[in-house]
């Protein structure tokens, strides 16, 4: 399972932004339905009972749930923007040598001061595809019963994966170091300082929560001191505060989009 949501990263990351329309339609179209397997899984979860066997008084069934109308929008989303992708020229690939036939507009492979480069771009979407999956597969572990067998798959899948995050993570705040980005309002950057804190400080409490070093990508992540407090944290406090802040990422998107359409 680890290698599927992998590799479903890697083929994101490449086809969304790609120079070619029909490649980047595919890879939103595999976004989208991938999104809407998962929003259905958690639908599923909901018919057959599942969430029925959670503690009593436990808020993560509303979170999924609300997870999976946020999910579903998404979803909805992206195929909204398909037919764009065939309009679209800022996916070309900056030449070598710059001339005046260079698409204004046009991505570089690394981010300059003008826009985001097709390297911040694909870490972006690597990183986006891996959170949403360790995010849903974190809020089932904690409602399956410790003996089914399908949470022992879940954990191990959610420990490799959060691995990889929190490299991607690394990456991607080493590229916004070294390069120049695009500036931003001031609510935009406080967004994402506050992802990148986010997603650092569940990494960090995951790996206090693990009894083993985690391996992932052929490098091996050590497992942190045990505490209670990082606990509370990983499973109680920051699905809440990631769930609220996926919420306006969502929300800002599709202000985006429409502000473009209206162009």
């Amino acid at each position: 399972m680890t290698s599927f949501y992998l590799g479903l990263a890697l083929v994101l990351a490449i086809t969304i932004n790609n120079r070619f329309a029909a490649v980047r339609a595919l890879g939103v179209l595999v976004a989208a339905v991938a999104l809407g397997f998962m929003a259905w899984s958690i639908v599923l979860a909901d018919l057959d009972g599942t969430f029925a066997r959670a503690p009593k008084g436990s808020f993560l069934p509303w979170l999924l749930n609300g997870e999976a109308v946020l999910i579903t929008l998404g979803a909805l989303l992206l195929l909204w923007t398909i037919p764009r992708q065939f309009r679209s020229t800022t996916n070309a690939v900056l030449p070598r040598s710059t001339t005046n036939a260079v698409p204004p507009n046009a991505v570089p492979l690394r981010s300059t001061g003008a826009a985001y480069g097709h390297l911040t771009r694909g870490l972006h979407w690597a990183s986006a595809t891996l959170i949403i999956a360790a995010f849903t597969m974190g809020q089932f572990i904690a409602v399956l019963a410790a003996d089914d067998p399908v949470r022992a798959d879940f954990l191990t899948t959610h420990m490799a994966i959060g691995g990889a995050i929190f490299l991607l993570t690394f990456a991607r705040m080493f590229e916004r170091l070294v390069r120049p980005a695009p500036p931003n309002p001031g609510q935009v950057q406080a967004a994402h300082f506050l992802l990148y804190a986010l997603i650092t400080a569940t990494c960090v409490t995951g790996l206090a929560m693990a009894d083993a070093p985690i391996h992932v990508l052929g490098l091996s992540l050590p497992s942190l001191p045990a505490h209670p407090f990082a606990t509370r944290l990983h499973q109680q406090a920051l699905p809440v505060l990631f769930f609220i802040l996926v919420a306006a990422h969502l929300f800002g998107a599709i202000k985006a989009i429409r502000r473009m359409a209206r162009r």
